[in-house]
């Protein structure tokens, strides 16, 4: 298996872990690295970046370390992202494996349920989701959640109709094995693949939404965020512009990798590519 991965997984499969595991480390291990409380003011004001060894990217116009922020940041960021894309993909998966398994009326209303949620403005319905429910970071991840399942929902019901009248599945329900065992053991386990792809894009998705949901002041207010950073860096654009390009670049590579991973998983479970 590990000469298999070695010498067929795909560079930008390669890349993405690579990509994403640093960005996992640094998150774990934000409290090593910069120990303390990240909204503390422990610095000057104001200092740029590179010109104290004590802070290396600086402080903010509070004297708050920016570097501290960055990293504790990371796991917001990720938790968000990662919590989100469980809450659409046990919708979309759940949905769409029934919907296309059964076909019938529970695939027109999937369809016309996918329909009704992909109509409205995904970002303006979290946004509401989450001043309903308070701003926090659990109501973050299931607001981005409830309005990210639909694309999973339709790619799984896709998978799910492709496979339900195959020689396997056929035999499986030749033996009389009810409905739910076939789907969740034959079925899924043989389609799945194209679903994980996609879930690497969900993330990305998440973190955008969640840093835009803090830039609006609509992130947990306990938590440091990213989109928060730069929220409350933007009257300073002028003067201390580092304070939004650090955590606007910080937004950028996290996007780019779990895209790198969603790209290469897709080409990695590829039938195509395996077959290779």
């Amino acid at each position: 298996m590990s000469a298999r991965f070695s010498f067929s997984t795909p560079p930008t499969l390669r890349l993405g872990v690579l990509c994403v595991g640093s960005l996992a480390l640094l998150a774990v291990a934000a409290g090593l690295l910069r120990p303390g409380d990240p909204m503390a003011m422990v610095g000057p004001r104001g200092l740029w970046p590179l010109t104290d060894g004590a802070f290396p990217l600086g402080t903010d116009q509070l004297g708050r370390d920016v570097a501290a922020q960055l990293l504790f940041g990371a796991r917001v960021s990720l938790a968000v992202g990662v919590g989100a894309a469980a809450v659409a993909t046990l919708i979309g998966v759940g949905l769409g494996a029934v919907a296309g398994y059964f076909g019938g009326v529970a695939d027109q209303l999937l369809s016309r349920l996918c329909d009704y949620v992909q109509t409205l403005p995904s970002f303006l319905l979290s946004m509401v989701l989450v001043a309903v429910l308070a701003p926090s970071i659990g109501s973050v991840m299931l607001a981005i959640g409830l309005t990210s399942w639909p694309e999973i929902a339709r790619l799984t019901r896709a998978e799910v109709l492709r496979i339900r009248n195959a020689d396997w599945v056929l035999a499986a329900r030749t033996m009389g094995l009810g409905h739910g065992h076939i789907l969740l053991n034959h079925v899924l386990p043989n389609g799945i693949a194209p679903v994980v792809a996609m879930i690497a894009a969900v993330v990305a998705h998440a973190v955008l939404v969640e840093a835009a949901l803090a830039f609006l002041g609509l992130g947990d207010p306990n938590l440091v965020s990213w989109g928060a950073m730069i929220g409350n860096a933007r009257p300073l654009l002028r003067t201390l512009w580092y304070l939004m390009a650090l955590p606007g670049l910080a937004i950028f590579a996290t996007v780019m990798a779990f895209t790198l991973l969603g790209n290469g998983l897709s080409e990695r479970l590829d039938p195509r590519e395996a077959s290779r």
